[in-house]
């Protein structure tokens, strides 16, 4: 069992609230609201609100200058998902189409602030894509 999680449903930075996102039976996915199809081109969904937080009692660790890197995972279609960091309750820069995030301050049982959106391409048709997840990478630690 990880020790380091996802939280949606609106997390409160330093908070600890947000509902657990669901790593692998998809009981509580992340959810992009519809994404209409453009005649051309790319249309992006809404910014999703999204927190990471350690379980009580531990802690990131700074490995390679970052405490943690969320990854889109899923091969497919990870160019179609952006992640962005917290910029005073908004979306900050983002990263490029289907790039990591580093989180560079330490991760703790207080909830870490981050966002992301879909996009989908003219050449797509109407689907509920339930293949892609976010992946968590840190050296984690007891307090």
């Amino acid at each position: 069992m990880s020790n380091i999680k996802i939280y949606n449903n609106n997390p409160t930075a330093g908070g600890t609230d947000g509902n657990l996102v669901s790593s692998t039976d998809g009981s509580n996915p992340i959810i992009s609201d519809g994404i209409n199809v453009p005649e051309s081109g790319y249309q992006e969904g809404e910014w999703i609100k999204l927190a990471v937080r350690c379980d009580e009692h531990y802690k990131t660790v700074e490995q390679n200058a970052r405490h943690a890197r969320l990854t889109i995972e899923d091969s497919n279609h990870v160019d179609k998902w952006q992640l962005a960091p917290d910029d005073n309750g908004a979306a900050g820069t983002p990263e490029d189409w289907g790039q990591p995030l580093d989180i560079n301050v330490e991760i703790v049982n207080e909830n870490h602030i981050f966002w992301t959106r879909a996009r989908a391409h003219e050449t797509e048709g109407p689907v509920n894509d339930a293949s892609v997840g976010i992946e968590v990478g840190a050296l984690i630690s007891a307090q």
